[in-house]
């Protein structure tokens, strides 16, 4: 989608990234985890590949969040930034914050997961295409078995 280099980090500056191959325009997630992850109603995250990310400064804490991914925070003020992914088709992968990013306009909008989950004091007038996450879903995909990310591009390898 995008070989463009972009930069970023976390609020204290402690944490600086920068990546390449960006995969995905923004995606917004409703789902309950990120919402506890977040603090908020939704989190914003676009996908790189792993091979194109680098750290120039600092290392983020790693919390395995799920069996799908582990997210990774500055120990220091606390700013979630990435989720790297463990289910095999997407371990070449990490999501960035979009609140990380040093130019967060530049990473276009481009879909809503997790809808199943949105507060619904949260009106949304975009004209996003929209998915709700089965039941299953975590299961699923530690599995290799779902279909929920099938327009998101796979691991070559």
């Amino acid at each position: 989608m995008s070989d463009t280099n972009v930069t970023g980090g976390c609020l204290c500056g402690a944490i600086r990234f920068r990546a390449t191959r960006r995969l995905t325009g923004a995606f917004i997630c409703h789902c309950r985890m990120c919402q506890r992850a977040s603090g908020s109603a939704f989190s914003v995250n676009a996908l790189y590949t792993r091979e194109g990310f680098e750290l120039p400064q600092g290392q983020p804490t790693w919390y395995a969040s799920s069996k799908v991914a582990d997210r990774g925070i500055c120990g220091t003020c606390g700013s979630q930034m990435f989720n790297r992914y463990s289910a095999p088709e997407w371990t070449g992968w990490i999501s960035i914050s979009l609140g990380a990013h040093d130019d967060p306009n530049a990473v276009p909008a481009e879909r809503h997961f997790g809808m199943e989950s949105r507060q619904a004091w949260l009106q949304i007038h975009d004209a996003l295409p929209t998915s709700e996450y089965p039941d299953s879903f975590v299961e699923d995909v530690a599995r290799g078995g779902s279909d929920a990310y099938a327009a998101l591009p796979k691991n070559a390898d």
